[in-house]
């Protein structure tokens, strides 16, 4: 998965950064150091809950803008895959981004469904509180314009609890919060009239999408918003899990696991050049995301099987944990058993689908991949 070109370019561009490459970047030493101690000063205030992306924006359009974007793009794919059912017979989209920021929700949506929709219009509105983030959002929506007039935008500068005062209490078909609900919600729960509001804006068979940093604390706080939906009759979890039962992972004894995803990307050559020196882990995205539609009829949902670790391999087997209705499942493959029908679980990872046909259900926590089970990757 790589940043699209055409904004990998822009970036660069509206940063001041034009032509930045492993050849040129000599040209480029003292703003580079800026932007480096910029993103050191964005870490720490992070880490202590203190967002200061409009105070250091160059860093942030910089760093957090194309994975952001990719993030997006990663999760409109999943929608594709999993609920194509939502991009039948629409002639445009209404998308509320909430908490905007540069607009890198909207771009990414709009990339990961463009090609799937060819004559829909796309309709943003986007609220921010920050002038110079939506100010960065208005040029870089404005660029993707002239590349699609099917994409329009309006931008408001609101708090995000005061979204319903911008948009005039209107319907959309999509509501996106791409890092944003941490810092409008800061409860270890989020309220229900917050998120009552949210949901009451949705049409019929419209779409929550909430994508968050790969933290514990979040993660956790959208597998019990994901457990509280699961009672709610009006609203049905579509993704990450393929099932409507309780959160797996909420219910392992003992431990306090987390729903994350970890997935491998291509940063662009400029990522590389800033990391110089900071050494962070810029090549996985890590992330955590709840999609859920408006219905009052769920709808059955495409088979398959989340995983939700790491492929451990171990002397003489492979194995790996999945979420099913039943709970968290081990899933072992002793290596006396692989076989040509078995043979893709060695390219399992984090976040995959996997379909199985004739498991071995040796425990109800505990499933065999015989010589005789197909497995296959969706």
């Amino acid at each position: 998965m790589k940043l699209p070109q055409q904004i990998e370019g822009e970036i660069l561009s509206r940063a001041g950064l034009e032509g930045l490459n492993f050849r040129t970047r000599s040209r480029y030493t003292r703003k580079l150091k800026r932007v480096r101690e910029q993103m050191r000063r964005l870490a720490a205030d992070f880490f202590v809950n203190d967002p200061s992306e409009a105070k250091y924006s160059d860093a942030y359009f910089l760093y957090n803008f194309p994975a952001n974007v990719v993030k997006t793009v990663l999760v409109g794919g999943e929608i594709r895959k999993h609920w194509s059912q939502f991009l039948l017979n629409r002639s445009n989209y209404s998308v509320l981004d909430v908490g905007c920021g540069e607009g890198a929700g909207m771009i990414g949506l709009y990339h990961a469904l463009k090609d799937s929709v060819r004559d829909a219009e796309f309709r943003f509105t986007g609220i921010d509180s920050s002038k110079i983030m939506l100010d960065r959002a208005r040029q870089m929506l404005q660029f993707q314009r002239k590349e699609d007039r099917r994409l329009k935008a309006r931008l408001f500068q609101r708090n995000a609890r005061e979204v319903w005062s911008a948009t005039s209490r209107k319907k959309y078909d999509i509501i996106l919060l791409v890092n944003s609900l941490a810092e409008i919600v800061e409860d270890d729960t989020l309220p229900s009239d917050f998120m009552g509001r949210l949901y009451g804006s949705l049409v019929e068979g419209g779409l929550l999408v909430i994508i968050e940093p790969a933290l514990k604390k979040l993660a956790r706080r959208l597998m019990y918003l994901r457990d509280d939906l699961t009672r709610h009759k009006g609203m049905q979890v579509i993704l990450p899990c393929l099932h409507d039962g309780s959160c797996a992972l909420l219910n392992v004894e003992g431990r306090d696991e987390w729903c994350h995803q970890s997935v491998e990307w291509s940063p662009p050559e400029f990522l590389h050049i800033i990391n110089e020196g900071l050494n962070r882990e810029i090549d996985v995205l890590k992330f955590s995301y709840l999609v859920t539609v408006k219905t009052k009829n769920p709808q059955s949902k495409n088979t398959g099987y989340r995983v939700v670790s790491k492929l451990l391999k171990e002397k003489g087997k492979r194995r790996c944990f999945i979420c099913t209705p039943v709970g968290r499942v081990e899933l072992v493959r002793l290596g006396k058993s692989k076989t040509a029908h078995n043979a893709c679980f060695d390219l399992v990872s984090k976040g995959n689908v996997l379909t199985l046909h004739n498991v071995n259900v040796k425990k109800t926590n505990y499933w065999q991949v015989t010589e005789k089970t197909k497995v296959d990757l969706v």
